[in-house]
């Protein structure tokens, strides 16, 4: 009998388990509403793109790379949004089943990933067509800590 109660009890710790490991994904990191300047991964990095003193010739290229992987990004983005809505339902079932909710949760953590690559290649095209004085510039304000941040804290862009 205790045998049979204890493998019962693994299901169910396995998914409380991953309840905790999945809630800081789903956690809101700002207080409801718009919030000023860019938002999303590359914020930090569109933020420091405007201290670095671009030529006009320069913008436009850098905006012609947005521009080219905006579809890819949104697209990226419907997915994790899709993915987190499964993840919060297999989380909020009644008795949520542990093999659910860690698909659901690697599907999300695979998504995160896929926006990590896409945005690190098109940081990467946009670098090419620095000066080398205005890399040193960019990386610089990518390592400063962000404004009305945390002390301490670098700015998400500099994340690679």
């Amino acid at each position: 009998m205790k045998h049979s109660s204890r493998t019962n009890l693994v299901p169910v710790a396995a998914a409380l388990a991953l309840v905790l490991v999945a809630s800081p994904l789903l956690a809101l990191d700002a207080p409801p509403g718009p919030r000023p300047g860019p938002q999303g991964p590359l914020a930090g990095y569109l933020r420091c793109l405007a201290v670095v003193d671009l030529t006009e010739a320069q913008k436009a290229d850098v905006k012609a790379l947005f521009e080219a992987a905006k579809p890819e990004l949104e697209a990226l983005r419907a997915t994790l949004k899709a993915d987190r809505e499964a993840l919060l339902a297999a989380l909020g079932a009644a008795t949520p089943d542990a093999c659910a909710v860690g698909t659901a949760f690697l599907k999300v953590e695979a998504d995160r990933k896929a926006i990590r690559e896409a945005t690190a290649e098109l940081r990467t095209a946009v670098e090419a067509l620095l000066t080398a004085e205005q890399k040193a510039k960019l990386e610089g304000c990518l390592k400063a800590p962000r404004p009305n941040g945390p002390a301490g804290e670098e700015d998400e862009g500099a994340e690679r």
